[in-house]
């Protein structure tokens, strides 16, 4: 089949509206779990065993953030962040990862009737703004042709970028709108989700998205970080991953990037 002609309007009236309407509600439940996490913090850190999990914890996210936003920082910036992490004697990470394994039977706990219940209010709230949003794309958005991939693919993706739209004899390059939906879904928006959440959402956004692919799949939610029995092993493996990043600064390369990009203009 030749290449069809897009109207622009399907752009400013269904592309659109879709990402503007997803990020939305992904910002709201964003907000929503995050002052539900801290009310739940104020209320359950009692014992000296929560507090030292929370400890835990914050230094895991400060070193996967560190390993994933290096490019933002500094050479000499991000050789004392990781040597504060990271140093034989005095590294953060170092001494973590010097503490006992914890009894398995502390693990337990977390099979009590409250935390069996938060656990399945959080999974029950992904499937509901999953299923909300799925059929408010499909109700008003179904049977558009959005979008064209600039690649050569083949028939076996037709059923992955052509969801609602049956025309056997279209070129399988082109998007459907509910396709566009799931591309957001597992990855579209989380870099724009970061932005405006700020580093300390990072952690929301990407179990947000693991739990939503495992219950797509109809896999169960991996345990949360409360659960792992030897927290030394888990300190030792973000110390290797951050002992082996290659840091390079981004802002070196934005002067090549922005002649490549003036001269692209020119050229057209």
């Amino acid at each position: 089949m030749s290449d069809i002609l897009i109207d622009d309007r399907i752009r400013d009236w269904v592309f659109l509206p879709i990402i503007i309407v997803m990020f939305m509600i992904q910002m709201f439940r964003g907000l929503l779990t995050k002052y539900m996490d801290n009310k739940k913090t104020t209320q359950k850190v009692t014992s000296k065993a929560q507090v030292g999990e929370m400890i835990d914890k914050n230094i895991t996210q400060q070193s996967q953030r560190l390993a994933r936003l290096h490019g933002l920082l500094p050479d000499h910036s991000f050789k004392m962040k990781r040597a504060h992490l990271c140093d034989n004697k005095s590294g953060i990470l170092t001494k973590a990862s010097e503490k006992p394994a914890k009894d398995p039977m502390q693990s337990m706990s977390m099979m009590n009737p409250a935390a069996m219940a938060d656990m399945l209010k959080q999974n029950l709230s992904g499937i509901v703004f999953m299923a909300v949003q799925y059929q408010w794309v499909s109700y008003f958005f179904s049977g558009f042709v959005i979008g064209k991939v600039p690649f050569p693919l083949t028939q076996k993706f037709r059923s992955m970028l052509q969801r609602g739209v049956d025309v056997q004899n279209l070129d399988v390059r082109y998007i459907s709108s509910i396709s566009i939906y799931f591309v957001l879904l597992f990855g579209g928006l989380q870099k724009i989700q970061q932005l405006m959440f700020g580093d300390d959402n990072d952690e929301f956004v990407d179990d947000t998205q693991m739990q939503m692919q495992m219950q797509m799949m109809g896999m169960p939610t991996m345990p949360s970080f409360g659960q792992q029995n030897d927290p030394g092993k888990l300190f030792i493996a973000e110390r290797t991953r951050l002992e082996g990043v290659k840091h390079s600064f981004e802002l070196n390369k934005s002067q090549d990037k922005a002649i490549k990009s003036l001269k692209r203009f020119l050229i057209q």
